[in-house]
């Protein structure tokens, strides 16, 4: 392993775990409920409103209202959706910069624009079918279970609203998606510094 190698490595390890920790593992777990049915959710930070379970009982295209028990709880949901939108956006930049090295480096050893064009492809496509397996894996601690009400009164009526009682931040993707992006920019910050040093001087 050469000296110059180590900073690339290192931001690659970086990039694969915070897409990972971005994108694939959940950041929040919402308990709520949905007319007879009680939720508990692990959501990634993109998910958005509706639940994974919640297709199980309603049509999957079907647009549930979404309520909140407090004001702060959907202010907590924005801002890390803002936070996991920012490290997503940065994420992504930094794939597009190292597929367009890569790409770079195969067409300076003579392969054809073709099959370099379709390696990045094959490249995107196995990245985004893994995230997403991960993305489902991850949510399996989700449930839906019939809620067991006591209602004095026989004629109270459900809410077909999906409300959210509690929401928990699971720190372990966030830390996980921080400290790539930490990673990366001491690795790209090192990689600049090798390439500064290699370079013969003009004078």
């Amino acid at each position: 392993m050469t000296r110059k190698s180590i900073p690339i490595e290192c931001l690659l390890l970086s990039t694969a775990i915070g897409f990972a920790a971005t994108f694939a593992a959940p950041w929040l777990e919402l308990r709520g409920t949905y007319a007879a049915w009680r939720i508990v959710e692990w959501h990634t930070f993109w998910r958005g409103d509706n639940a994974f379970e919640l297709a199980s009982v309603v049509a999957a295209n079907y647009r549930v209202p979404v309520e909140f028990a407090t004001t702060a709880m959907q202010d907590t949901v924005r801002a890390v959706f803002a936070l996991g939108s920012a490290l997503g956006a940065w994420q992504l930049i930094v794939l597009i910069a190292l597929l367009i090295a890569g790409a770079r480096m195969r067409l300076r050893t003579d392969a054809s624009r073709a099959r370099v064009a379709a390696e990045i492809a094959a490249t995107i496509v196995v990245n985004v079918a893994v995230l997403y397996a991960l993305a489902m894996l991850l949510a399996l601690p989700s449930s839906l279970a019939p809620k067991v009400d006591f209602r004095a009164s026989g004629s109270a009526v459900h809410s077909d609203s999906l409300i959210w009682s509690s929401i928990t931040i699971l720190p372990v993707a966030p830390a996980l998606a921080v400290a790539a992006f930490v990673g990366q920019l001491v690795a790209l910050w090192k990689w600049t510094r090798t390439n500064a040093r290699s370079r013969p001087s003009d004078h």
